[in-house]
């Protein structure tokens, strides 16, 4: 795990490097160079005019960056901290971005079809993924004044720190779906053999977006006990305070610092009841008068990001914890438990970001392989939906970071899977009928 790589000052000469600053003057020359070469070259019918994106952009870096960039507590900016999760799912879009560019290319497609619809993907797909992750997980994003109206002065900007993780795929792939039928649209091309070329670029994206999930730790896996196959995540981590939320963590403070060996269950609101099994004779817990049976209190004495906070600063002597008894309401407390008590890592658990990975891999090589002996167009997508949509309700399985949706056991993962075997199957019923044919060639060498 490496959420953090190196941070980009907030400002570099005076001038701004985010918003009005020098990424947006960086990203103006370089739409200066792509109109003039768009209006010194032949047109082509499949070459969207760049105006449009070179905006998008524009607007994404003027307005959404500083939103992005983090503050101090004076408010003052402090720069953008590149996370490793980011730097992965740039390179996923680069290597995209260049298979696509070899794809189109062996159709002899316009050189700059797979720039100019990469855009048409990318921010639908950020946005679709962000927008699935924002409503599944509208309870860590919202914040609320004193009459329960939404704070969007607060909740917008964690909305678009998407830097640091928070995307979901199947939102990623319908918004960049929308997107790419709006431009394949526009250009009038072939929907379907256009769709044939496209998706296994998207599975190079997954290939390395997931292993940014994995430097992130988000996306993980439940508990094993395989050691060879689980992995365990550092203080902190998405993994590591979910085993806290569950009462899994205590096990070697309590008994290390307070002499005390115990049952914890959550209790909610930063709070777990603990059941006492063992107590040994001359520790904390003895002393305060704890016995076999008893019922006592852990209360959390700070919310969950002044831990990570003091965790980033190391101030590893904070009191994080209270011990109390619960059996009057003065709750006397018997020891408190640090920061630096507790164990440095989670539990092992499922490295389901690296399965979904490697995954993302084989489905497209898959995906390449068979495009070259298709029958039909649309034929690569099926398979695509097919194995794709197969391999995610599978994943699920291990992971344990989604709850059921609609009063089902199924993961809104699961459920989109099931949608996208369903469409899968009304593809291959449709191509079976074989009347479509090919709208681009079937190309046997690899020039």
């Amino acid at each position: 795990m490496q959420q953090t790589l190196f941070t980009i000052p907030h400002e570099l000469g005076g001038l701004p490097v985010f918003g009005w600053g020098w990424i947006l003057i960086l990203w103006g020359i370089y739409g200066g160079v792509w109109l003039t070469r768009y209006y010194t070259t032949a047109k082509n019918p499949a070459t969207a005019h760049p105006f449009i994106p070179i905006v998008a952009v524009a607007a994404l870096i003027a307005f959404v960056l500083p939103f992005v960039e983090p503050t101090d507590t004076d408010g003052v900016a402090t720069g953008l901290q590149i996370r490793g999760y980011g730097v992965m799912v740039l390179l996923g879009v680069l290597s995209g971005l260049g298979l696509l560019t070899i794809l189109a290319r062996r159709q002899n497609l316009p050189e700059d079809f797979a720039m100019s619809l990469m855009l048409y993907l990318f921010i639908p797909g950020l946005v679709g993924g962000r927008t699935w992750y924002v409503i599944q997980k509208w309870a860590d994003f919202a914040a609320f004044d004193l009459q329960d109206n939404v704070n969007w002065n607060i909740t917008l900007p964690r909305i678009v720190k998407f830097t640091e993780g928070g995307l979901v795929v199947y939102g990623a792939l319908i918004g960049s779906m929308l997107g790419c039928l709006f431009y394949i649209s526009l250009r009038k091309l072939p929907k379907l053999a256009t769709l044939d070329i496209i998706v296994p670029a998207l599975m190079v994206g997954m290939f390395f977006g997931r292993i940014g999930c994995f430097m992130n730790g988000c996306c993980y896996g439940g508990l094993c006990d395989a050691t060879p196959l689980g992995v365990s995540f550092p203080a902190g981590s998405p993994p590591y305070m979910r085993h806290v939320d569950e009462g899994l963590m205590f096990d070697i403070p309590l008994q290390d610092k307070l002499g005390l060996i115990a049952n914890v269950a959550p209790r909610g609101e930063w709070q777990w009841v603990l059941t006492v099994t063992a107590v040994e004779p001359n520790g904390v817990a003895a002393s305060a008068g704890v016995t076999v049976g008893q019922a006592l209190l852990i209360k959390q004495k700070r919310d969950d990001r002044a831990w990570i906070e003091y965790i980033h600063r190391g101030l590893f002597s904070e009191d994080m914890f209270w011990l109390y008894t619960t059996e009057n309401e003065n709750r006397n407390l018997i020891g408190t438990i640090t920061v630096g008590d507790m164990p440095p890592r989670s539990l092992n658990v499922y490295p389901a970001q690296l399965l979904s990975s490697i995954t993302g891999g084989i489905i497209c090589i898959i995906l390449l392989g068979f495009y070259q002996i298709r029958k039909c167009d649309g034929q690569v997508v099926a398979l695509f939906l097919s194995l794709y949509g197969l391999a995610r309700f599978l994943l699920e399985l291990v992971r344990t970071d989604e709850l059921g949706q609609l009063n089902t056991g199924l993961t809104i993962s699961q459920i989109g899977s099931i949608f996208a075997l369903v469409i899968a199957g009304l593809l291959w019923w449709y191509t079976a009928r074989g009347k479509q044919g090919l709208a681009y060639p079937l190309h046997t060498d690899e020039t």
